[in-house]
């Protein structure tokens, strides 16, 4: 190749460029390359990307706005405000059977007052002294912040929960393809192995038909098996907000799993089970803000003090020159009571309908901790008949794998069957999903414990 070539410099200048890239970590990918995906990795993920957990996230932001709308009625309020009046006709006061000296003799008794313009400025201000509805209803919000942050927490112990599950449930299709997939391929090796014993003669043709028929039954349930494993993907893309087109690739297999979350594992004291539960602590701010308001009801009844004072900026004149006006101060300041004499029985009456309904959430709150109760005891006992599950089933893939080994060996020195090898690779492949559907159950009984006890995320 001539490189004193323009077309040709260009070319090779080109693939130096793309040599340097390469070499220094970039390259054009595949915007769609696979994503190695973690279970901590999907858990935030879903975490930043949930619009409910947002939309509790908010909540609780909007709690702490009321909180300080309410406080804001503790603080000084003023007003200011202005009019302007056209007197068409003075207004009159009225002195019937009084002379004034100095004064023409009133007809009718009155004397006309004031002038045709009249101005008027002022400023108002007004501060609460002593309030107890007030107060109450700031302690009402107080309960609203904290019934909103527990609402938030248990959105996230919720969706964490989900995700965990819906990752678990995806491990569980990827390891039962692999199990399917290795069937399979001993399948195929076995029927590759009884076509030459048969082709030198060692087999009868039933062998070789046999054989080849156990290797087409296993082809439909691969391809289930795949597909499930693709519908478990999409639905954990789902869960955290992932656009479903995404390849994705686990990361983990569900034996490195049970041993992190088996090693962590620990059982509450029973007084402490149910002590950080999400619903049984959003109930019990229900009633306490159900109670708190219930007070302030009451305390509406109550007598109010309010500091009051006003500065009025006022004049009358008898034409528009305002530049000639003479304006006159006045202030004034004091205390305002306002005691409550009869409402019509309202407040009482609603102070005990929310009475009447914080007994009801009682109610609710004990068939709730019973309920609550025994699905920990069942998800306690799932959890130890999964472990002795998975104890027996380990025991039971190692037997199987010795046992298709015997057959596979009887068989190639002609004193086994090939029933015999079909039938110890269907129970060593029946021996691994069950092993893999135990150690399944035992973290589902882990999670499920965590979420009903309140173990965050």
């Amino acid at each position: 190749m001539n490189f004193t070539n323009k077309n040709n410099y260009r070319t090779l200048s080109l693939l130096v460029i793309l040599f340097v890239f390469y070499n220094n970590g970039f390259s054009f990918q595949n915007t769609n390359d696979t994503i190695i995906l973690t279970l901590d990795e999907a858990k935030q993920m879903a975490f930043d990307k949930n619009p409910s957990l947002r939309a509790s996230e908010l909540g609780t932001r909007a709690a702490q706005y009321q909180l300080d709308e309410t406080r804001g009625n503790l603080l000084p309020h003023f007003d200011i405000g202005g009019t302007y009046t056209k007197n068409i006709k003075l207004p009159v006061m009225y002195f019937p059977g009084i002379d004034i000296p100095g004064m023409p003799p009133m007809e009718g008794g009155y004397i006309e007052v004031g002038r045709p313009h009249n101005y008027r400025a002022t400023l108002s201000g007004m501060m609460p002294l002593y309030s107890p509805a007030l107060y109450a209803n700031i302690r009402a919000n107080r309960i609203e912040i904290d019934k909103a942050r527990e609402e938030f927490r248990g959105s996230k112990i919720e969706l964490g929960f989900e995700v965990k599950q819906a990752y678990f449930n995806a491990l569980l299709a990827k390891e039962s393809k692999e199990v399917m997939q290795l069937s399979f391929e001993n399948a195929m090796e076995n029927l590759d192995f009884t076509k030459k014993m048969y082709s030198q003669g060692l087999v009868s043709e039933y062998d070789k038909i046999r054989a080849e028929v156990q290797t087409e039954n296993i082809k439909p349930d691969v391809m289930e098996i795949e597909n499930s494993y693709k519908m478990a993907l999409n639905y954990l893309k789902t869960v955290i907000g992932m656009d479903k087109d995404k390849p994705i690739k686990l990361d983990g297999n569900l034996l490195d799993a049970v041993d992190l979350y088996f090693s962590q594992f620990q059982i509450l004291e029973p007084e402490s089970k149910l002590a950080k539960n999400p619903d049984l602590r959003q109930l019990d701010l229900n009633m306490s803000m159900m109670e708190q308001q219930s007070k302030a009801i009451k305390a509406s009844a109550l007598p109010s003090v309010f500091a009051i004072g006003n500065y009025n900026y006022q004049t009358d004149a008898e034409d528009l020159s305002i530049s000639d006006y003479e304006w006159a101060e006045s202030l004034s300041a004091g205390l305002q009571i306002s005691i409550p004499i009869f409402q019509g029985f309202m407040v009482r009456n609603r102070a005990k309908q929310i009475d009447v309904a914080v007994k009801q959430m009682r109610y609710q709150k004990e068939y709730l901790e019973d309920n609550l109760k025994m699905q920990l005891d069942n998800i306690i006992k799932s959890l130890d008949v999964a472990v002795t599950k998975s104890t027996k089933a380990e025991r039971n893939v190692k037997l199987a794998e010795r046992g298709h080994e015997i057959a596979k060996t009887r068989y190639a020195s002609g004193q086994g069957s090939l029933l015999e090898v079909n039938d110890s690779e269907l129970e060593l492949t029946r021996a691994r999903f069950n092993l893999l559907q135990a150690k399944y159950e035992i973290l589902n009984a882990i999670i499920e414990y965590d979420k009903f006890v309140g173990n965050e995320y």
